[in-house]
């Protein structure tokens, strides 16, 4: 699935290098500090609603798509529809971890843990709770310069995220690293109707 152009989030609570793989986290750990996350805001077509996860899948005017979860301050998703034309203001894909993967690893999600993601840059303050997904995965392609990193999923899915800049040692990543990657995904926290022109 093709995403929806990329842009940082910054990461307040990534204070280690994560030099060594991540163990696997408990589903219930909640992180103390917020992650302070940038904006994002673009104009789309709802493909696809799953109101019971909160998922939405959104198309841009190029046929990309982007599937992303729905913050919980959006009290009426059942009234979002396949065909509805909104601007959205999301939260992208930040990398909050990366190590090279131990030579026994698994490829898959190993587990998540639990998030505080607050606005920066959004039409309204939000504070919402979210998992970060730790999974093993492949680097696609990786740019040290703008820490961004594109990685194959198990399922084949590619995931580009922007790697935080408490992540030290970017330059010793390379395509085809198996990579242990913590990040946060994409979230939708705000659907407004387009004004009509």
């Amino acid at each position: 699935m093709k995403k929806i152009a990329l842009i940082a989030l910054c990461s307040t609570f990534a204070a280690t290098s994560f030099a060594q793989a991540p163990a696997k986290p408990a589903a219930s750990s909640v992180s103390m500090a917020p992650v302070a996350a940038e904006v994002v805001v673009m104009t789309s077509t709802v493909d696809s609603v799953d109101v019971k996860k909160r998922i939405v899948t959104l198309k841009d005017d190029k046929g990309n798509t982007a599937t992303m979860t729905v913050g919980k301050q959006i009290n009426d998703l059942e009234k979002v529809k396949k065909g509805d034309l909104f601007v959205v203001e999301y939260a992208q894909a930040l990398a909050v971890g990366l190590a090279i993967a131990p030579k026994d690893a698994k490829p898959g999600v190993s587990g998540t843990r639990t998030v505080t993601i607050a606005g920066k840059g959004a039409k309204k303050p939000f504070e919402e709770i979210t998992d970060v997904i730790v999974a093993t995965a492949k680097i696609t392609s990786i740019d040290v310069a703008k820490r961004t990193a594109v990685l194959t999923l198990p399922s084949g899915e590619k995931q580009a995220v922007k790697v935080d800049q408490k992540v030290l040692g970017l330059e010793k990543f390379k395509v085809n690293d198996d990579v242990v990657v913590e990040y946060i995904d994409d979230m939708a926290i705000g659907f407004v109707t387009p004004p009509k022109k």
